[in-house]
């Protein structure tokens, strides 16, 4: 916030215990997030040498009136909270100065630079990870003790959140992948963690026959050892061969559902469907005769219009109930996680962690809005089937697709009489053919407790498939 005398520019929510008493002494800056490598907003309070992180809430067509007196157009809030300056460091330490010393110029960056702070305190900060050289002014990052002090942040945030891997997911948020990795093996969370699973395009190339040779070959995460032709061409290869493929199948029950359904997006949606199931082969064998084509819908789906992945899963015995179902969902997630290529294994956290806010299923950095379909629901359910009771459908959706279709942001508001937005529309779609499904009050939910909804359409009621 501005000075009284003059208009604000944004609203901040402070912690008065933590923040200066006069939020003007902020200093802010544009520096690199250090998991992201997007723009971030800071400020620093350079008398208590705090740097804060500016996490920005935004909702669409709001404003601020401040005082009676200004109109703010941004109606955003900023809510600023502590970050520790190690995390902003790290991504250089972990890069350059993990084998031999460096100085620390070399580590303040010129953005870095923007925070103004003294050698001094830096140096101070990175004592807690760092061995220091002072005569020469240079650092080389200690892991043993940068795990010591890992291990300390999660114990301190597992007080408030009951839960140890709740609270790595949480640090995660602020480490780049080669470091959670690390971290993973060191301090052995995420127990089922597997390091040999063969990943990325290199992989790919290698099933379908297109490598021929003898050696080893030594796969990564970023395939660095491809060309970025080599990997384009594969691309274009490995896209054109499963879209042939997926185009030469027998329609299936999705499909017909899809032209069924009330939501203005379906008919038109672009979906890939996994490789038939078998019944007479067990659940994990399914997944790992779906496990190449999932990976290539994750690989194609960042620069090709799709719009969701479709497992059909035959209605039997094995699904009797919603609950027999969930059971195999679960495995089903399961196995896909463990296999995630950028090894972020999402399932493995404890069962009460996914049934919370801010778990999400991820694969191959990609999150994930997963949608069920199956003959259990009755005609006047939002997830009926139409009549078609074959089978039951999970259907991944990356939240990529409702970027590129430019959907309105969730809101808990619903223009009935006059709907505007697509989601207006689709919400009042549902409600005219009888399957109107029930909105919360608020967009702040778990995404899990809608993977699978109750046969009742009561938002009370949560099929606890995760458990």
């Amino acid at each position: 916030m501005s000075s009284s005398n003059l208009t604000p520019d944004r609203v901040l929510i402070v912690d008065k215990r933590l923040a200066p008493a006069n939020v003007e002494q902020f200093h802010f800056v544009q520096l690199t997030h250090p998991r992201t490598k997007q723009e971030q907003s800071y400020a620093v309070d350079h008398q208590s040498k705090t740097v804060f992180e500016l996490v920005r809430s935004a909702r669409s067509h709001s404003s601020w009136f401040i005082n009676d007196q200004h109109i703010l157009p941004d109606g955003s809030l900023y809510i600023v909270t502590p970050i520790n300056l190690i995390f902003l460091l790290l991504p250089t330490l972990w890069s350059h100065a993990r084998k031999s010393f460096l100085s620390l110029k070399t580590i303040m960056t010129d953005s870095l630079q923007q925070l103004q702070l003294d050698d001094d305190v830096v140096i101070e900060k990175l004592r807690s990870i760092c061995d220091i050289n002072l005569d020469k002014h240079s650092i080389k990052l200690n892991e043993e003790k940068f795990i010591v002090w890992l291990r300390d942040r999660i114990d301190r945030l597992k007080k408030l959140v009951k839960d140890e891997e709740h609270a790595f997911d949480l640090i995660c948020e602020y480490l780049t992948d080669d470091i959670v990795e690390y971290c993973q093996q060191e301090l052995k969370l995420h127990g089922n963690v597997r390091y040999d699973i063969p990943i990325g395009t290199h992989y790919l190339l290698k099933k379908r026959g297109s490598i021929q040779t003898k050696a080893k070959i030594n796969y990564s995460t970023n395939d660095t050892d491809l060309s970025v032709a080599t990997i384009d061409h594969a691309k274009n290869v490995l896209f054109e061969h499963y879209a042939n493929k997926i185009q030469a199948n027998v329609p299936r029950e999705f499909h017909q559902i899809q032209k069924k359904s009330n939501c203005i997006f379906a008919k038109r949606a672009r979906c890939w469907t996994a490789p038939h199931w078998l019944d007479n082969i067990s659940i994990d064998d399914n997944c790992e005769r779906l496990l190449t084509s999932f990976i290539l819908f994750c690989a194609f789906v960042k620069d090709i219009s799709i719009d969701g992945y479709v497992i059909e899963i035959p209605h039997n015995h094995a699904t009797a109930t919603i609950e027999d179902f969930g059971r195999i969902f679960k495995q089903i997630l399961r196995f896909l996680s463990d296999h995630d290529p950028a090894k972020r294994y999402c399932m493995n956290v404890s069962p009460s962690r996914i049934g919370q806010n801010g778990w999400v299923f991820e694969f191959y950095r990609i999150t994930f809005f997963i949608t069920t379909f199956t003959p259990h629901y009755p005609e006047t359910h939002p997830r009926y089937s139409h009549g078609f009771n074959n089978y039951c459908h999970i259907l991944f959706q990356p939240e990529l697709s409702f970027l590129r279709h430019n959907l309105p942001d969730d809101t808990p508001d619903t223009n009935w009489i006059e709907p505007i937005t697509s989601r207006d529309k689709t919400r009042v779609a549902f409600r005219d053919h009888g399957r109107e499904y029930p909105i919360r009050p608020t967009i702040y939910y778990p995404p899990s407790h809608d993977m699978i909804r109750p046969l009742s359409n009561d938002l009370a009621d949560i099929v606890e498939w995760w458990l």
